[in-house]
């Protein structure tokens, strides 16, 4: 279990409830922390979101790895900061974004969430 041996943060976009959904799931006892776009009043792609994911774990953003299912929202902000990202890829919101590469190159784009365990 990954929580066990790497802090883990939670970095999104949402309504202001994502920590009671992780609750209501019982997952929510698997992160050190939420930080949610709606109760801190900065919203991807700003890297201020990461900022405040990064102070939280109490690292140098060198030594944090994003992984997130946006190049443009997740990526590219986090790499902004210096933290390695691995860019979850599915099917984009459009064709640019399918035809789209993650900027350090393949080998930080997986297909599947377990793949993030052939990296780290």
């Amino acid at each position: 279990m990954l929580s066990t041996s790497y802090p883990m943060m939670l970095v999104s976009n949402f309504y202001g409830n994502v920590d009671s959904v992780l609750r209501a799931y019982d997952v929510r006892r698997y992160f050190k922390g939420v930080i949610e776009s709606a109760v801190v009043g900065v919203r991807k792609p700003n890297p201020t979101l990461f900022r405040l994911g990064v102070d939280a774990l109490e690292l140098p953003a060198s030594e944090v790895l994003v992984v997130g299912d946006s190049l443009k929202k997740d990526i590219v902000p986090a790499l902004s900061l210096g933290c390695t990202a691995i860019w979850l890829k599915g099917k984009g919101w459009t064709a640019d974004e399918d035809t789209q590469h993650h900027p350090q190159g393949d080998r930080f784009t997986i297909a599947r969430l377990s793949e993030v365990l052939d990296i780290i």
